[in-house]
């Protein structure tokens, strides 16, 4: 999996590209801690590039989500795929978590 950090003015912008799985997570893992440390407002999780997701690496996402809320800092996920979407929106995740089109949309709720 390749991850990308970029910061936009509002926000740090981390797009994901490739499979999200058990083994991947661990690189996601160490990006997002320094995100957690450093991003003071608002991260936004671009799934865009996800062409796979299995159950750890969706669980990795929302414990991340929630250990990042917990210290009262927000973070948006933004355009899933078709399938990585179906599986969020079946689990009922966009009640718990907000999960926009577009990054722009995402950046007006900063």
């Amino acid at each position: 999996m390749e991850v990308i950090v970029r910061t936009p003015p509002g926000a740090t912008v981390i797009d994901l590209h490739g499979r999200l799985d058990y083994m991947a997570r661990w690189d996601l893992k160490a990006v997002l801690q320094q995100c957690c440390m450093t991003e003071r407002e608002h991260v936004i999780l671009n799934l865009r590039g996800l062409s796979f997701i299995d159950s750890a690496g969706l669980g990795f996402l929302v414990l991340t989500y929630l250990q990042f809320t917990g210290l009262h800092r927000r973070m948006s996920w933004v355009q899933p795929q078709k399938q990585v979407h179906a599986l969020i929106e079946r689990l009922g995740l966009p009640a718990m978590i907000p999960v926009f089109a577009t990054e722009q949309e995402a950046l007006r709720h900063s």
